[in-house]
């Protein structure tokens, strides 16, 4: 008997990884698929059963890939075309070999008479849990084509958003990409050129040059072991970011900064609003919405923060309130979400908050870009000048004394 690992998909929609023994891969495949179980993989486990590589990459299903497969099956269904059909269609056009995998175990659960949102429910976090809560609402309303392009135009509104804060972030990463290579190309190789040039005169150095050139005589002489600390610190830290609990503390961290702490968490407000006014508008009840888009977020500090606040609205208390109690968001948020809750127009306003805060995230980044290139700039010509006055000025002291001795 041979042991192996196998990750599996329970009816119930979990995924497990078991320790089991078989005579061949094969026939464990099939007695684990006799028992209703779908298999993501098998593999042999000598013997190693608990280590998983913590950069090893998972496989994915891109967020084009997604939307496009949404607005494609929308598209097939207006048109009239059954279910089943569209996922025939929509299988014979797809490229993506895992995509393709677990669309085909899709519409063989749904052929089988399996509703979609519990087939596409069947394969845990490789989706997430807003797109199977909306598919049951369309299953509920019979509107399934009209919650996919609602859904649709969530994907496209949050994609949107994100890429313009990320967009925004490659400038001043490139800016300060280029001072720190700028900076190690002057102390490694230009300033160490002149150290023997200075030595020869046996004369006093100013404490700049004395102070640049101890810097560069350290980084040559220690540059191995510098770069062997940063890449075990670099390679710690990405590892320890990878362990559950660490995001979370990341994720706070990040929001306490100056500037771009306020920009993540307007983000974060508009990825919870808009998609808890997708699901509303759908027909998903309040609790249920709230504990769904709480996993939407993409900063889990704020993401555990919103979790209570099902709780409360489960025991009778205003959304509003519960929410104000996180103390992670503004009051012209608060008091837009109770105007919401007062006019019976929750979905609507929830809506207007994730476009407010969507503008207002661009205008922020704007000012940033505006106020940090000039900084950047002047802070790339002041460390440059500060070399060349080092290099410099012992320069004008020799020649001052040649002048005096003549």
């Amino acid at each position: 008997m041979t042991q192996f690992l196998a990750k599996v998909g329970t009816l119930s929609g979990e995924i497990e990884e078991l320790a089991l023994a078989a005579p061949s891969e094969s026939q464990l495949r099939n007695q684990l698929q006799d028992k209703g179980l779908h298999v993501f993989w098998v593999k042999k486990s000598f013997g190693i059963r608990s280590f998983r590589n913590p950069l090893a990459r998972r496989e994915k299903i891109s967020q084009t890939e997604f939307t496009l497969f949404n607005q494609e099956l929308a598209a097939l269904l207006k048109a009239g075309l059954p279910l089943l059909q569209s996922l025939d269609i929509m299988l014979e056009r797809m490229s993506n070999p895992l995509f393709k995998r677990v669309l085909t175990d899709v519409r063989n659960k749904v052929k089988s008479g399996t509703a979609l949102s519990d087939a596409f429910k069947a394969h845990g976090d490789l989706f997430p849990r807003i797109y199977a809560a909306s598919l049951v609402a369309g299953e509920k309303s019979g509107g399934l084509e009209t919650v996919l392009q609602r859904y649709v135009r969530y994907l496209k509104l949050t994609e949107s958003t994100r890429k313009k804060v990320v967009a925004a972030l490659v400038y001043p990463s490139f800016l300060f990409m280029t001072l720190l290579f700028a900076a190690a190309f002057l102390l490694l190789w230009v300033i160490p050129r002149f150290a023997g040039f200075f030595e020869g005169f046996n004369a006093d150095l100013p404490f700049l040059t004395v102070a640049l050139l101890t810097v560069a005589a350290t980084l040559q002489r220690h540059i191995l072991i510098i770069l062997a600390v940063l890449a075990g610190t670099g390679s710690f830290f990405y590892i320890w970011s990878k362990r559950e609990g660490s995001r979370a503390t990341i994720d706070r961290l990040l929001l306490k900064l100056p500037f771009l702490g306020q920009v993540l968490h307007l983000f974060a407000t508009s990825q919870l609003t808009r998609s808890l006014g997708t699901l509303l508008s759908g027909g998903i009840p309040l609790v249920q919405a709230i504990d769904i888009s709480s996993e939407s977020v993409s900063n889990r500090h704020i993401g555990q923060s919103i979790r209570p606040v099902a709780v409360r609205v489960r025991e009778g208390k205003a959304f509003s309130g519960s929410l104000d109690e996180t103390g992670e968001f503004s009051n012209l948020t608060i008091e837009m979400v109770k105007v919401g809750e007062n006019t019976g127009a929750l979905s609507e306003m929830l809506q207007n908050v994730a476009d407010f805060a969507d503008e207002e995230i661009e205008n922020r980044l704007n000012l940033i870009l505006a106020m940090l290139e000039p900084v950047v700039l002047l802070f790339m010509g002041g460390m440059v000048a500060m070399i060349l006055l080092s290099i410099y000025l012992p320069m004008f002291d020799l020649i001052n004394a040649a002048r005096s001795g003549m």
